[in-house]
């Protein structure tokens, strides 16, 4: 397994499935669009996912669901998969409440652990990309609380 020092990790990024907003795509299914895309993980990497790039996945429901361990290179940002954590929400642009409280947790814990001041979304190291659909700086001014307009608790039960 390709290997970082936790002192080399200094950023968080937040993702989207870029998935409907509401539907229960899983990390199985982020690993499968992974694969799809190419992408890959040692040969002798922990765990059942063996393509995807996020260390995390959270599901609709809130579940947190490990991809990659904390100190295994990721493949998630571009110039930045060496430094940076990254966490995915399933969705593009409202999460559930579950969600919102899993993403904080994480958020909380991350920092904590690796002493990480700057948490991002991708769109600020990709602009051409939109993910997480919103604006995290207001998200962690406002105590990172679930945004307003950002909020999905139906859900819809088909993929």
């Amino acid at each position: 397994m390709t290997a970082r020092r936790a002192s080399r990790i200094d950023t968080i990024i937040i993702h989207c499935s870029a998935s409907p907003n509401g539907r229960p795509f899983t990390i199985a299914d982020v690993d499968e669009w992974h694969r799809l895309r190419g992408f890959a993980r040692d040969v002798d990497a922990p765990g059942p996912y063996k393509y995807i790039g996020y260390n995390l996945v959270i599901e609709m429901d809130g579940a947190i669901r490990r991809g990659r361990e904390d100190l295994e290179v990721t493949a998630h940002a571009r110039g930045y998969n060496r430094r940076a954590l990254g966490v995915c929400l399933i969705g593009t642009d409202s999460y559930s409440t579950a969600q919102w409280a899993s993403l904080a947790a994480t958020v909380r814990d991350w920092r904590r652990q690796y002493d990480i001041a700057r948490v991002i979304g991708h769109c600020e190291v990709e602009p051409k990309k939109t993910c997480p659909g919103f604006a995290v700086a207001v998200w962690l001014v406002g105590s990172l609380a679930p945004l307003t307009g950002h909020v999905f608790d139906g859900l819809i039960s088909t993929k």
